[in-house]
């Protein structure tokens, strides 16, 4: 899978030609950006951004192209922030990736699919995706030419943000569907507490202690992980309100701070609009709250889940 032009040009020279990789030898592999990713904790023990950039300068082409951190980079540039060389290690992580399709890999994530006959082609999927991954193209079938939404597998994080948003249900990922999601909501028994839903998206609590003071709540409290907070659909929220559930906690990122970019701005504006419309049908408000836990709100989740269910268990006694 050689790139031709590599016979001429050497690899750093062509991450360099590409903007946002000509930084590449700025970096002095300090190791501040591998800290602040939650990547390499969470997912792939072997992302590690500084060792792909040493790739590059050493002309290991494929060695960087076959490397996850390639592959696993969701440009959130937390690590931006971090880098003492102000350093978009995304953008050099891009121009490789870039380099990579070029020359014949594909990305090994679980990307989303289209269904071409629910799809509508009504472009929310490419409005909606941080990625620009979903387009829009024109496709004949039966001498009829239809749009449809068509997506860059290479380009597709799999965050799930799409398939939250199409209105038609058209795009799906396994583990990220709404088939899937739903199986997670189950109603507990109560015993005489509030019973709450906990959507949580995968990247939000960021140290392992946050993850199991979750899961240490009592059955009165179901927990659903998702990828990302930008998967959740409105319909989800009012399915747990409907089945028995009290309330709906919703917890995602700091919006500055999301691993998929735009994931949490999505999601506030979807609570944000179903408790304007749950207010219009006289439903007490704070039945749905978003919460944003950001990168140094350790052990926050605590307050948050233990001041909903006070407020669920004030509603309860008023009605």
């Amino acid at each position: 899978m050689a790139d031709q032009n590599s016979q001429h040009t050497s690899f750093a020279d062509q991450v360099r030609a590409i903007p946002g990789g000509e930084h590449i030898e700025d970096c002095y592999a300090c190791g501040t950006c591998v800290s602040t990713c939650m990547i390499q904790q969470k997912k792939e023990p072997r992302f590690n951004p500084r060792r792909l950039l040493r790739m590059v300068m050493m002309d290991m082409r494929q060695e960087a192209f076959e490397s996850p951190t390639t592959w696993l980079c969701s440009a959130c540039d937390l690590c931006y922030s971090a880098c003492p060389q102000e350093i978009h290690i995304s953008s050099v992580i891009s121009a490789v990736k870039e380099l990579a399709v070029e020359a014949g890999y594909e990305s090994p994530l679980e990307t989303v699919s289209v269904d071409e006959e629910l799809c509508s082609g009504c472009g929310v999927c490419a409005m909606a995706c941080p990625y620009e991954a979903p387009r829009l193209v024109e496709k004949g079938t039966n001498g009829d030419t239809k749009r449809i939404s068509e997506v860059n597998a290479n380009a597709c994080m799999g965050c799930g943000i799409c398939v939250g948003a199409c209105p038609m249900g058209a795009i799906s990922r396994p583990g990220v569907s709404n088939q899937d999601v739903r199986a997670q909501i189950s109603l507990p028994e109560a015993n005489g507490h509030p019973r709450m839903a906990v959507f949580v998206c995968d990247w939000a609590l960021r140290v392992d202690a946050d993850v199991a003071l979750l899961e240490s709540y009592p059955e009165n409290v179901n927990i659903i992980h998702i990828p990302c907070t930008g998967r959740i659909d409105p319909e989800m929220a009012l399915q747990a309100l409907d089945s028995g559930f009290d309330g709906v906690l919703v917890c995602g990122c700091a919006v500055d701070e999301c691993h998929f970019q735009r994931g949490s701005f999505v999601s506030s504006f979807k609570i944000r609009l179903l408790n304007q419309v749950l207010g219009e049908v006289d439903m007490e408000l704070g039945r749905i709250r978003f919460i944003k836990i950001g990168t140094q709100d350790r052990g926050r989740i605590r307050s948050e889940v233990d001041d909903m269910l006070e407020h669920l268990s004030a509603l309860k006694v008023a009605s």
